[in-house]
């Protein structure tokens, strides 16, 4: 019986590649790092007060950032009612702001850079607050 030199080349391949070590996920060279990013997650409740939290990741440069927490307004312009800022390359910032009014409040997280990007989180609704 005659064996196939293709046949004989895939197995030899594929054992190749069984026995190498495995390659991690993500490789740490320049090429495949991380893109600068900003971040801003929904703002949750804790009590009487409104927890926004967002930042910036995967950077080199320094910029400052700003992460405020935000309500939406009918036929107004929103309203800032939490901020907190910080300066650095890496930033992961929780702004609060008190939840008093009573009524319901629609309220969003914005991270803004002084590079002049900027990354809002989806809303949330939240009621007797």
């Amino acid at each position: 019986m005659r064996r196939s030199p293709v046949l004989f080349g895939v197995a030899a391949a594929l054992t190749a590649f069984a026995l190498a070590p495995a390659v991690p996920a993500i490789a740490a060279t320049p090429e495949q790092s991380p893109a600068c990013a900003l971040f801003a997650y929904q703002p949750t409740r804790e009590g009487n007060t409104l927890v926004a939290n967002g930042g910036r990741t995967g950077c080199l440069n320094t910029a400052t950032v700003n992460v405020r927490i935000v309500v939406a307004q009918k036929d107004a312009t929103p309203k800032v009612i939490g901020e907190l800022a910080q300066s650095g390359t890496e930033i992961n910032l929780t702004a609060k702001a008190p939840c008093n009014t009573g009524g319901t409040v629609e309220v969003y997280t914005e991270t803004v850079s002084s590079t002049g990007a900027t990354y809002r989180s989806a809303s949330a609704t939240f009621e007797k607050c």
